[in-house]
């Protein structure tokens, strides 16, 4: 009886969520432009709690390590009290002490890379200003009689429109202004996203026992046993996807970081720590990523000795091709279970689809889909070979029943 009232009640959800697409399809035929703006506002709304689960499913990485080693057995009511706690604080250190030794790494390196780059282009304007003042008959010449004249009259006549409040200046005043609070305001957007994101993620890591199960009740409500069943296999193949991944990538750029630090510091490059790790910090985007890191390196190189800028891209392409065809399939491959030539696939696939996410979740998701095809196929594989089975037996008795008939 129990069952036959979740059966319906089942049905009824089913049947109000069609009659709900059905309506949003409708009024996307007719009035598009309001369902539009609907849906990003939908989706500005959702943003942060999607990212608070992405934070919360990565710091639980590290935080059900530690609870697996923070007093597992104890019947302590202190211990069992504090282990959530304290392994979530443990946690949000672990990544705050990794992130400040990377910025305390790269960032003064890029500052000072930055002060020379900047001398050097004051250096490079200032020898400009001077070669013109020196050729300023072959300049005139080239711009033509009324050349130079036209363009000092244009600034002329900008800064006479911004400083008399013409309606022209005052556009331009208008425009800037603009931009800029809508910079700011951007910036400020992109920090409460953050802030809710990450408290969101808290209380989801503090009672992740009762989201769990609140998921579970869900899917149980929603599908049928069988249904429920696969959907619960699935999302544990996923999950286990994942996080293997994240742990192998991380791996990966630990390696990539250390070997290209360890080959600079052979080859007596400069900032052979901070391009190090620049590389693995960005590398954690797969195979693509370390490109970036070295990108900066190069830039931060090529304010002490150009040449050695070359020799670094030299170098650093070598240790991506090492990479690309050793580290990262053995690695990150191995980790999620898959060949090197389908976690290349994926890379490209998942980038040229949703970008630097789909970079990121390309391999997880490829590793997923794969498990539970190869899953599927060996079940309908030894369904067959069963049923092969009992047709053979079925047939080899026969004739032993005819017999016995005669």
């Amino acid at each position: 009886m129990a069952e036959e009232k979740k059966r319906a009640l089942r049905r009824a959800i089913w049947m109000v969520f069609a009659a709900f697409l059905l309506f949003v399809a409708a009024m996307g035929v007719v009035y598009s432009k309001q369902v539009v703006a609907a849906s990003l506002a939908v989706w500005t709304a959702v943003l942060p709690l999607l990212l608070g689960c992405i934070i919360a499913y990565v710091l639980n990485l590290i935080m059900g390590r530690l609870e697996r080693i923070y007093f597992p057995k104890s019947e302590n009511k202190v211990a069992n009290a504090t282990r959530r706690p304290v392994c979530l604080i443990l946690s949000i250190a672990i990544i705050a002490a990794i992130v400040a030794i990377i910025v305390n790494l790269v960032f003064p390196q890029i500052r000072a890379s930055w002060d020379v780059l900047e001398n050097g282009v004051m250096m490079v304007a200032q020898n400009a200003y001077s070669w013109g003042e020196q050729n300023e008959d072959a300049l005139l010449s080239a711009l033509g009689a009324g050349g130079l004249d036209n363009l000092r009259e244009s600034f002329t006549k900008l800064f006479e429109s911004l400083s008399s409040g013409s309606s022209e200046g005052t556009s331009q005043i208008s425009s800037i202004l603009t931009t800029v609070f809508s910079t700011v305001y951007s910036i400020a957007h992109g920090v409460f996203i953050g802030i809710v994101a990450v408290v969101f993620s808290l209380y989801i890591l503090i009672d992740k026992e009762r989201v769990i199960n609140g998921a579970r009740a869900a899917v149980d409500l929603l599908l049928p046993q069988k249904g429920a069943r696969a959907v619960r296999h699935a999302a544990h193949v996923a999950n286990d996807s994942f996080s293997r991944f994240i742990t192998g990538q991380c791996i990966e750029a630990v390696i990539l970081g250390t070997l290209c630090a360890i080959g600079m510091t052979i080859f007596g490059m400069p900032y052979a720590p901070a391009v190090g790790a620049c590389v693995g910090m960005t590398a954690l985007v797969p195979v693509f990523g370390a490109w970036l890191g070295g990108a900066v390196g190069f830039l931060m190189i090529l304010t002490v000795d150009p040449m050695m800028a070359v020799w670094f891209v030299v170098f650093l392409i070598i240790l991506q091709q090492i990479e690309s065809h050793l580290i990262y399939p053995n690695v990150v491959g191995a980790s999620v279970g898959l060949p090197g030539i389908w976690v290349f696939a994926a890379v490209l696939v998942g980038g040229a689809l949703f970008g630097v996410l789909g970079m990121f979740l390309g391999v997880p998701a490829v590793a997923t889909v794969r498990t539970l095809v190869i899953e599927r196929a060996a079940k309908m594989r030894a369904a067959k070979a069963q049923a092969a089975k009992l047709e053979r037996v079925s047939t080899e008795e026969k004739p032993s029943e005819e017999g016995a008939v005669q």
